[in-house]
């Protein structure tokens, strides 16, 4: 170290140095030293660059005739140079006993500390020779050998740090305190047993043999490290030996992290201190540190199979887990110690290989994370499951994907790894590749098989993760397989939400080159677009780049969206209003045709109610034609009594013809009655209620009603088979009556009488009859006289029985007056009355009672009053014996 400041000094040229008189201490020039100081006495101290004197310049030079000219013209000895240091100090560093001397003699500062703290006692330890030490030692009182320097460092503790044993026990001598602890907690016995030479147990021995207690042999620094874990670090055995042959040394001494001399040799690999630990441990357990782990596990992660070995063959030591359910097998496969599995292969045949920790992760996930392909590969030929599940529902493959390790990957397909399989959240391996940008990961899994569309619970896409983190070439290869940027998650964001919100211009770029949608919402309640996140996180460049790309935020939106909702309500309320006004004119449109309906329905009914009226007067014309009938009735009844008078014609037939005449007349009467009432019902269906029958008596040339009317009474049984042929001979006729006009203007055809059920008489057979006619004719004369008497006399009976005819009708009005008009007679009418007239001696025309009467009302009559039993008579006698009218 001399020599070195001595080089030190003599390299500096006369340039270097601050002035000639540094120049002549250096080269010795004791003359030219002593004219320079003697002409200019403020040389002897002259400072130079470093604000070293000439006569620190002589100690680093070694020039004593120099330093004793300086000394003797007044040189200071304490004089500090910018480090504080003085010549004493160069030359306790330097170990030159002479300087010592000298400076020692004037007087120099032993106890002068420089910037660090030190005195030139602590520089005098690092020389091997121990005499400047004890030159020293000479001239310090008691109690400053514990002199400590800024890191409280003693001389001891540099003795022993630099192992210089004689200056150990040179300052132990000299009572120096071995239990002083420095700045870290250190004792000198710390720095003794931190060393790596052999020789450093003699330095330890040198300071336990001052005091070997437990508590010096155990002795924590602030970490909680005792010398034998220094012993241990350094591989030094024969200190560790050492300290382990004292009866208190501790084996498993703790650090602060639990850490034991043991754990410090099994992760360093110092397997022969671990064996010797081993043996000298006796507590007989194998201690754990902070997190459970043994000092095997340190070995096995280190891959150190021979110290594992060591380990495994020791009875004590077991292959514990550490508290998050590892083994020191799933730590070797995590650091890839191919050497330690196969040596805790061979040392232990019943391991498990697929035994989880408690997340379910095994030494395959482990592997896998750390990308040990040579590891991977070793289990998988061992039997490790390559599709274990963790809690996370990880495979090895997730974890290989998370950490990119495509070699890993490959690996895993090669051996059966299944690609399609997702984790609790429903992410893929594919996802995992994307969030750690990996493109060469996601290119091979979607070579394999994975949609680059897939979407976790969340609704995320692996383009979505890659663009968290901003992954262009990630992003690139995604998109290349067609990925979709414009697919949102259960939130609404897409990738561009994400590149945006974190600012990633060249991810947003990316993303509008591949047609991505500057403008999707999200579902949450503020709606923020991808603009919004741009503007939120105050990234200007990517502001600017969506605006040119047509982005809106969410307030540009709603301000469209108002615009568009006050467009669509306005075309609403004209439409609205075109509605109320359809409606409007709808509703007036329907109460017109509901007038118009109304109105019609009134006329209707009106003109219903005038027909009635109408119908009311006809029954009321028709009410003379019913009595004029009756009376036709009344006059054929008497000329059939006249016809069966003894006084007129004799009688020509025996008893038995007439009953068999009046048994076949039964017959037919019988025959008649069911066919009239037949058609009577027949005619009722057809016609109107309450309609007259528009059948008038002067249309019918033997006087009978029309079978529409109603039904005749029960006859007298003493007509004869004569008078049955002369109504068959009537009612040929009546079939080929015309149609006759009402007094409506309508025309009626006698429908029933064109089914009479009387047979027709031929030619030959009324010629036959002809004189009978003859008779009959006088007697119909006879007849004619005495009815015209009859009617003289029962005028006011025929009163009273119009009277009740028209009480009987429902239409009639009792107050209101006949105004009618009597029809006017036609040529038929005239030529019918002309032959009446020569039988009864009057006009149909000429009694208004005989001009309108209703067939019907007369039935009714013949039904339900008694004063009229003569008439109905007479009217069924000429009912079944027409031909008394024939002209």
């Amino acid at each position: 170290m001399e020599d070195d400041d001595t080089s030190e000094a003599s390299s500096q040229g006369p340039s270097s140095l601050g002035s000639p008189v540094h120049a002549a201490a250096v080269n010795g020039d004791r003359s030219t030293l002593l004219k320079l100081i003697t002409a200019e006495p403020s040389l002897r101290d002259r400072e130079d660059q470093f604000g070293r004197t000439p006569l620190m310049y002589c100690v680093l030079a070694d020039r004593l005739d120099c330093a004793e000219a300086l000394l003797k013209a007044g040189a200071s000895v304490n004089k500090t140079d910018h480090s504080q240091r003085t010549a004493l100090h160069l030359t306790a560093h330097k170990g030159n006993v002479r300087f010592l001397k000298l400076l020692l003699s004037r007087r120099a500062d032993w106890l002068q500390k420089d910037l660090e703290g030190m005195t030139p006692l602590h520089l005098a330890t690092r020389h091997p020779s121990p005499k400047p030490l004890a030159l020293l030692l000479k001239h310090i009182g008691p109690g400053e050998v514990d002199t400590q320097d800024k890191n409280k460092q003693t001389a001891l503790h540099w003795s022993a740090f630099y192992n210089r044993p004689e200056h150990v026990r040179l300052l132990i001598k000299h009572d120096s305190n071995i239990g002083i602890p420095d700045s870290e907690g250190k004792i000198p016995l710390h720095w003794a047993a931190h060393s790596q030479e052999p020789s450093a147990t003699q330095t330890v021995r040198c300071i336990l043999e001052a005091a070997p207690t437990e508590s010096l042999l155990n002795w924590q620094d602030y970490e909680g490290r005792t010398p034998l874990h220094f012993a241990v670090a350094d591989g030094n055995k024969a200190v560790v030996d050492l300290l382990t042959s004292y009866q208190g040394c501790s084996v498993t001494a703790y650090d602060n992290l639990f850490r034991t001399p043991l754990h410090w040799a099994a992760l360093l690999g110092h397997a022969r201190i671990v064996h010797l630990l081993l043996e000298r441990n006796t507590s007989g357990t194998i201690p754990s540190d902070s997190q459970g782990a043994t000092p095997l596990h340190y070995g096995a992660q280190s891959n150190y199979a021979e110290t594992v070995g060591v380990f495994l063959s020791h009875p004590s030591v077991k292959d514990e887990p550490d508290l998050e359910g590892r083994t020191a097998f799933m730590w070797a496969a995590g650091k890839g110690s191919d050497d330690v599995i196969r040596t805790m292969l061979s040392f232990t045949s019943h391991m498990d290989i697929n035994m989880a920790d408690k997340y379910g992760g095994t030494a395959l996930h482990a592997a896998s994370l750390s990308g040990h392909v040579s590891t991977v590969r070793l289990l998988l030929e061992k039997g490790a499951m390559v599709d274990s599940l963790d809690v996370m529902k990880h495979t090895p493959l997730f974890r290989a994907c998370e950490m990119g390790q495509r070699d890993v990957i490959l690996t895993l397909i090669k051996g059966s790894a299944r690609v399609d399989l997702v984790d609790v959240d429903g992410h893929t391996a594919l996802h995992w590749a994307a969030l750690g940008g990996n493109a060469e990961v996601c290119q091979v899994l979607m070579e394999n098989g994975i949609s680059p569309n897939v979407q976790d619970q969340a609704g995320r896409t692996p383009l979505q993760c890659a663009a968290y983190g901003g992954y262009i070439t990630c992003m690139a290869v995604l998109m290349e397989n067609n990925a979709d940027p414009n697919i949102q998650d259960k939130e609404g964001r897409t990738a561009l939400h994400w590149s945006c919100n974190n600012g990633y211009l060249d991810a947003v770029k990316l993303l509008l080159g591949y047609k991505a949608f500057p403008n999707h919402m999200e579902h949450t309640e503020e709606r923020y677009t991808p603009l919004d996140y741009a503007l939120l996180g105050e990234h200007s460049e990517v502001t600017q780049f969506m605006l040119e790309h047509g982005a809106l935020s969410i307030a540009a939106i709603q301000d469209i969206a108002a615009a568009s909702i006050q467009a669509v309500y306005k075309g609403y309320t004209v439409r609205k209003a075109f509605r109320e006004r359809k409606q409007l004119f709808m509703r007036h449109e329907q109460l017109r045709k509901d007038a118009a309906k109304k109105r019609e329905e009134e006329q209707r009914r009106r003109e219903a109610e005038q027909q009635n009226t109408l119908a009311s007067a006809e029954q009321r014309k028709m009410l003379p034609e019913r009595v004029e009938h009756q009376r036709h009735s009344l006059a054929n009844k008497m000329n059939g009594l006249a016809l069966h008078d003894p006084a007129v014609e004799p009688r020509k037939s025996s008893k038995v013809e007439r009953l068999k005449a009046k048994e076949e007349l039964r017959k037919q009467k019988a025959h008649t009655r069911s066919r009239l009432s037949r058609r009577t019902k027949e005619t009722e269906s057809r016609d109107v209620p309450g309609a007259p029958c528009h059948m008038t008596a002067s249309k019918l040339k033997g006087g009978f009603p029309p079978t529409g009317c109603s039904p005749p009474l029960r006859a007298s049984r003493d007509n004869n088979k004569e008078e049955d042929a002369e109504s068959q001979a009537l009612s040929s006729r009546c079939r080929s009556a015309p149609n006759r006009k009402t007094p409506s203007g309508r025309t009626h055809t006698h429908h029933a009488v064109t089914h009479t059920p009387f047979p027709v008489r031929t030619p030959r057979e009324r010629h036959t009859q002809l004189p009978q006619h003859r008779g009959r004719n006088e007697a119909a004369r006879i007849i004619q006289r005495a009815w015209r008497r009859f009617k003289a006399r029962k005028r006011p009976q025929e009163g009273r029985l119009v009277e009740w005819a028209e009480s009987m009708d429902p239409s009639h009005t009792p107050n209101r007056k006949k105004t009618e008009k009597r029809a006017q007679p036609t040529k038929l009418t005239t030529s019918k009355n002309s032959v009446l007239q020569s039988i009864y001696g009057f006009h149909l025309t000429d009694s208004p009672d005989l001009q309108h009467t209703s067939p019907g009302d007369d039935g009714r009559m013949g039904r339900n009053h008694t004063n009229t039993v003569r008439f109905t008579s007479t009217y069924h006698l000429t009912q079944q014996t027409p031909y008394l009218l024939t002209p």
